[in-house]
């Protein structure tokens, strides 16, 4: 849709976060892609050294690679793509090699070579140079068999995820399992996503063209997502609490999801101040509650103010609540969506002029329908940044 291509080509580093210490993420990545074999099973020579990046399996007398995880005789290439089989390969009878970074390759009655870039190779009859060693960074080669790869993916039938690649017993993949590391939208469960918030995240009547992000977040779901926007204007996060918080937490089930954003009007005078103690204290209490009904509470910094110095977006009134946001989620073993620091590293991208747009009436705080968007877009996005499993609901 349209509205995904507007931040397609804006690439949030960890370096220009706005609010330090983004939490570390979870076990699950997404972005792998799995390669399906066709009756393969990968397997080392005899003699055979494995790589040294990735889930490897072991060969028979060979040496696993540092750090990997082993498969039932699979070998995955390190950082690899996915295999590509044909007869015949490249040459006959000769030598096949992966092209640098690329696709793998497969010959029949040859000699299997892994480049640099850890493509996996398979080989059907073919015979390993130097005994069965891998050849060049991170390849993998087999006798008779197929690798699979993927760096950070899905884990396969019988596998095992790990940040270097996925081992596979028996080499097959998946059928579950869709391209792109995600699952299938259809097996996951029906879900709620509650969020808790002010004027910048609530909905709003279609009599204004005013807008805050939480009203264009579900766009970015899957339909088994329902969202529950309770985000009210004026509120702080102690107001919050004693109000519609009570309302918020009575609906939540087992498995939904809490996504919680204040700072700014705790910061400022009209509708605040809460001191960042207090602060700390009350996300801390909303945090242990969701815990409770057995739903998953994330901690998010507040959207940016739009405050310019020199043509460059500033943050010193809510750092110190970002960052007590942040505080929360390490104390709690908690992942935090850091909107705060891509919402700033975004304005900083596009200038003054184009963030200026995207205000409702020139508002430093508040959006139009296209600022809203982009900031339920960059809430999205840092969901899987972060590998939070409500990522997989994502379009």
């Amino acid at each position: 849709m349209h509205h995904r291509v507007l931040l397609s080509c804006f690439v949030l580093a960890a370096g220009a976060s706005a609010c330090s210490g983004s939490s570390t993420p979870g076990n699950s990545a997404a972005g792998g892609t799995t390669a399906t074999s066709s009756g393969g099973s990968s397997g080392s020579a005899s003699g055979g050294i494995a790589g040294s990046v990735g889930s490897t399996g072991g060969a028979n007398g060979g040496t696993p690679a540092s750090g990997g995880s082993s498969g039932g005789g699979g070998l995955p290439a390190s950082g690899g793509s996915k295999v590509v089989t044909s007869t015949g390969g490249t040459s006959t009878g000769g030598t096949s090699i992966a092209s640098t970074g690329g696709t793998s390759t497969v010959s029949t009655g040859g000699t299997s070579i892994a480049s640099t870039g850890g493509t996996s190779i398979a080989s059907t009859g073919g015979t390993n140079t130097g005994g069965g060693v891998a050849n060049a960074s991170g390849g993998r080669i087999g006798t008779g068999g197929t690798s699979i790869v993927s760096t950070g993916g899905t884990s396969s039938s019988g596998g095992r995820v790990s940040t270097g690649g996925i081992s596979a017993s028996g080499g097959s993949s998946a059928s579950s399992v869709s391209t792109g590391g995600k699952p299938d939208a259809g097996s996951l469960p029906s879900i709620t996503v509650h969020l808790a918030g002010d004027s910048t995240m609530a909905n709003y009547a279609a009599t204004t063209t005013q807008e805050g992000w939480g009203q264009e977040f579900g766009q970015f779901f899957v339909s088994t997502v329902t969202i529950d926007n309770q985000a009210q204007g004026g509120a702080n996060v102690q107001s919050f609490y004693s109000g519609k918080w009570k309302t918020l937490i009575a609906n939540v089930q087992a498995g939904d999801y809490v996504l919680a954003a204040f700072g700014i009007n705790d910061s400022g005078t009209t509708h605040g101040p809460v001191s960042v103690a207090d602060f700390t204290a009350e996300f801390s209490t909303m945090a242990d509650e969701v815990a409770a009904k057995k739903a998953t509470f994330i901690p998010t910094t507040s959207s940016p103010l739009q405050v310019w110095v020199g043509g460059k977006e500033t943050n010193d009134r809510l750092q110190p609540y970002c960052d007590a946001t942040i505080a929360v989620g390490k104390t709690k073993g908690l992942l935090v969506d850091d909107l705060n620091a891509a919402g700033v590293a975004y304005y900083n991208s596009i200038g003054q002029t184009a963030a200026a747009a995207l205000t409702f009436n020139g508002d430093k705080a508040h959006f139009d329908k296209a600022g809203a968007t982009a900031m339920a877009q960059l809430a999205a996005q840092e969901l899987t940044r972060i590998a939070s499993p409500l990522a997989a609901y994502l379009k």
